[in-house]
């Protein structure tokens, strides 16, 4: 930290922390669901759905 705090780096210094937290939260929690969401096969018809239509 610096020798000068003044309250507009106080603010500054708050709000990057507070971001960062958020920043690695919301890594967290995706990995998180992402492996949740590896664990179950996704249903037959989801797969049917994304197959290309014969009109298009």
């Amino acid at each position: 930290m610096s020798m000068f705090m003044s309250t507009q780096s106080i603010q500054a210094e708050t709000a990057y922390r507070q971001e960062r937290i958020k920043r690695e939260y919301g890594r967290a929690n995706g990995r998180r669901l992402r492996a949740k969401r590896a664990e179950k096969p996704e249903p037959l018809h989801a797969r049917h759905a994304l197959r290309p239509t014969t009109a298009a």
